[in-house]
């Protein structure tokens, strides 16, 4: 353990500690992992089978297409790149003098995954949505002179959290062989619960309410088709009048125990083998001693109607994965497009995913910053989910700028309350340097035409609108 230091405001503050190697144990599990090739036959025994919470969530989520549909919208939406920003940890102004090295540092997380800092996100974004939460620990290397890597905990593996009284902090427990604990908390980890309840270290699972669901969903598919496969297809019922029958047969035969009942029998195995081999092109040709029906397959309304159980079922799917029924493909009628309170409730959702993720990214940077000597830190700001209300939002911002601007002009206003109308508190006003106006005028139509200027005899400088 290296303990690292540095002044704050003339001050010296520890910080956290940084610890030197890995604490994390990698299951049995991780360490020797096959290829999967057994296809899938019986997802609702699968669903039965499961050992835990998490291997349910994890075979909906990879093998029932509602929940790989919801899972695959849930990282989509969510990931749409971000802005990673070094700053200067006494004045806060952007510092791009590290951007290379925190290039190539990001370009390497994943490890055995190659797949750089979005491919980290992505996989953030997934724990939290299956597990519960985000987990990692960054492992320096000896000497704390560099980062050796960045390893994905996956939140199933801790078994425990404990408060510890004289730390005034949980401990995150896992299973370290045997009967030994290991407190993730002594490396350099970091835990981000997933919607954590009131006085609880751990996250909710997102998908925790699709594991009732679709085992209720399967079990009606199931049940279904054996419905279907016993009453759902046409059968022939076929009666033997047998009065007429032995009204055929000689005295002979009658009056021979024996022989009647060989009788009766040879013609029940005539009539059985001959409709054995009736196909859906074949006609029935038959004596009147016998009479053929046909039963079920909806001639005389047999069977039962499964239309009302699935109808039930479909708004329990949808809102087990917290969707809507246009991201989830089950709209049975209506628009196919979102409305904006159901467009906000997404989004503000998967706003909960990307607040997780920036803290996290920042807190990985900052620690890397550190090992390397370096005093910044990092803002991250993910990609915005809505382009075009984006867009809006800055145009109004401009304008917002001009008009204080050309109130400053007009002496409508000072410097300081200009640059307060424009920014808002952020504004950092300057000394105002005169004449030196430019205006970017913005027509109706969309098209912006830059400030005309003109020379004067003399030096003196005009501006023509």
């Amino acid at each position: 353990m290296i303990e690292i230091f540095n002044k704050k405001k003339n001050k010296e503050e520890a910080q956290q500690e940084i610890y030197t190697g890995q604490v994390y144990t990698m299951p049995q599990s991780a360490q020797r992992i096959s290829v999967e090739t057994m296809k899938t036959t019986d997802l609702l025994a699968e669903l039965n089978r499961a050992s835990d919470k998490y291997d349910a969530i994890d075979l909906i989520i990879d093998k029932t297409p509602d929940g790989k549909m919801a899972y695959n919208t849930y990282l989509r939406i969510a990931n749409q790149g971000v802005k990673i920003e070094l700053r200067n940890a006494k004045n806060g102004r952007p510092l791009k003098k590290y951007d290379t090295e925190l290039r190539d540092f990001c370009a390497n997380m994943g490890g055995n995954t190659a797949s750089g800092l979005d491919g980290l996100i992505d996989q953030l974004h997934a724990s939290s949505i299956a597990h519960g939460g985000m987990a990692c620990e960054v492992v320096v290397g000896p000497g704390a002179d560099g980062i050796e890597g960045v390893i994905i905990i996956d939140p199933k593996t801790i078994t425990e959290f404990e408060w510890i009284e004289s730390e005034k902090r949980y401990a995150a427990y896992q299973e370290g062989g045997g009967s030994n604990k290991v407190d993730l908390y002594k490396g350099n980890f970091f835990w981000i619960p997933h919607q954590p309840k009131p006085g609880r270290p751990d996250g909710t699972l997102q998908f925790e309410p699709a594991i009732t669901t679709m085992t209720e969903y399967y079990q009606l598919i199931r049940d279904s088709l054996v419905v279907l496969n016993r009453i759902g297809f046409p059968k022939y019922d076929i009666s033997i009048d047998m009065e007429k029958f032995l009204n055929s047969l000689p005295q002979s035969v009658l009056s021979d125990p024996q022989k009647r009942k060989e009788a009766i029998q040879k013609n029940f195995e005539s009539i059985k083998s001959g409709m054995m081999g009736v196909s859906r092109d074949s006609n029935l040709v038959h004596y009147d001693s016998f009479s053929v029906n046909v039963v079920g397959g909806g001639v005389n309304g047999s069977g039962i109607d499964v239309r009302a159980w699935f109808e039930m079922l479909e708004p329990l799917v949808v809102n087990s994965f917290q969707l809507t029924p246009v991201l989830m493909g089950r709209l049975k009628s209506g628009s196919y497009s979102l409305g904006t309170a159901e467009y906000k409730i997404v989004k503000d959702t998967l706003e909960v995913l990307r607040r997780d993720s920036k803290r996290m990214i920042e807190n990985i940077i900052n620690l890397w910053a550190r090992v390397q000597g370096y005093n910044v830190y990092a803002v991250v700001t993910h990609n915005p989910i809505e382009w075009q209300v984006e867009k809006e939002k800055f145009e109004a911002q401009l304008l917002k700028m001009q008009k204080a601007r050309r109130a400053e002009e007009y002496k409508y206003f000072d410097h300081d309350t200009a640059a307060l109308m424009a920014v808002g508190d952020d504004a950092d006003p300057q000394e105002e340097s005169p004449n030196l106006y430019e205006y970017v005028n913005k027509y109706l139509d969309g098209s912006e035409q830059s400030a005309n200027t003109g020379q004067k005899d003399g030096g003196e400088t005009t501006v023509n609108e």
